[in-house]
């Protein structure tokens, strides 16, 4: 391991045009890309920056900026209740926070519950789930690994979410809407309020009156879940309200943003998924630099400076690069065989550097790619 890291550093003692020194098994038979900018855009290193990679969660940095551009980081998000008859309704927006600890949310149905006690009401007939937003009803993405489809991290994706659509003992539910309206049930029956059963609308409806409504935080502050704890189920209800409920919507919004404002080649990215959890999500490393160089435009910076990972901080970067606390602002990623990290490094002279690193199909410990992918950012902070 030593050797080969001696071997990876000497990349940034040549020119960019260096090619890649041999390396030791096993990380000789891996991919490696990498692409190494300044702020004006001279490269200072590339090696297959071009070249179509697996993200993993690095995917979420193209995510986040379409969310960021369409919803607005000062808008919220409303879940809306309602009552039609006898029928209490729960008409999701897309919130991924609804019921979620770490909003301290876990009470938002205690509150329905509260107006419906307010009023005398003692007894309903059905909880109904409404989850007509999200129109495509493309809950899972066609492209996850099926291994993957019974933990949290790959939970279902619809306008409804409760709790993050997690159980414990980290696992995802089966029904994103039918567990919202079970869990709604569930605090009337607290209250003594029975209710007879519980359905799933996902036909737009207008309902009759509205009696509350569940805001959620500011968009910004969700996208500091989606980028420094890298969630998956954040990016990719979010990436779906984005264009209002369809994945195909919110790529085609996506692409536009990445070609016309970030100048990416609309051949070096490809996306099927929101989060980066797809094996079939393909991004150049330039196309990375690309939109780290966008998000850290002098309008935008302040924003994505607090949002992206920070080492030392709450997030994928908090035990990495902790000497770099102050200095650095990245997103990581790893998926079977991969492993990534592309950021944002504030240099001494007030300048900034712009990299991403990725390794595919690699068959060897991931852990150690990753000692590998931290000592060439070190190595990119202190070349000359």
């Amino acid at each position: 391991m030593k050797r080969f890291l001696i071997l990876i550093l000497v990349l940034f003692a040549g020119c960019a045009t260096r090619a890649l020194p041999p390396m030791q098994s096993p990380f000789d038979h891996a991919i490696w890309a990498i692409h190494v900018e300044d702020d004006e855009g001279r490269v200072l290193y590339s090696q297959n920056a071009h070249t179509l990679m697996m993200p993993a969660s690095n995917r979420k940095l193209f995510a986040s900026a379409t969310i960021a551009s369409c919803l607005g980081i000062d808008h919220q998000l409303e879940t809306t209740v309602w009552l039609d008859g006898e029928d209490l309704v729960l008409k999701g927006d897309g919130d991924p926070s609804l019921g979620s600890w770490r909003y301290e949310r876990t009470h938002d149905f205690d509150r329905v519950a509260d107006v419906l006690a307010s009023r005398g009401i003692t007894k309903i007939k059905d909880v109904v789930a409404d989850v007509s937003l999200f129109s495509d009803r493309i809950t899972i993405p066609g492209t996850w690994k099926v291994g993957n489809l019974q933990s949290s991290y790959a939970a279902p994706v619809d306008a409804l979410a409760w709790s993050e659509n997690e159980v414990p003992p980290s696992r995802a539910v089966p029904d994103a809407a039918l567990n919202a309206a079970n869990a709604l049930r569930a605090a009337l029956e607290m209250r003594g309020i029975t209710a007879t059963g519980v359905r799933v609308n996902t036909e737009p409806k207008a309902w009759r009156e509205q009696i509350a409504t569940l805001p959620s935080p500011f968009i910004g502050e969700l996208l500091r879940t989606v980028l420094k704890n890298s969630h998956n189920l954040y990016a990719e209800m979010l990436f779906k309200r984005a264009s209002g409920g369809t994945y195909a919507g919110s790529f085609a919004i996506e692409k536009q943003l990445t070609t016309l404002e970030a100048h990416i080649d609309p051949n070096e990215t490809r996306f099927v998924d929101g989060c980066g959890l797809s094996p079939d999500d393909l991004v150049a490393p330039a196309a990375t630099v690309a939109i780290l160089r966008w998000m850290n435009q002098p309008s935008r910076r302040a924003f994505w400076w607090s949002t992206l990972a920070q080492p030392n901080n709450e997030g994928t970067l908090r035990r990495r690069l902790v000497t770099f606390e102050s200095r650095l602002r990245g997103k990581t990623g790893t998926i079977n065989g991969v492993a990534a990290l592309s950021g944002i490094l504030a240099m001494p002279n007030g300048r900034f550097r712009y990299f991403s690193i990725v390794v595919n199909h690699n068959a060897g410990d991931g852990d150690e790619a990753v000692k590998i992918i931290d000592a060439i950012v070190e190595r990119i902070a202190q070349w000359r």
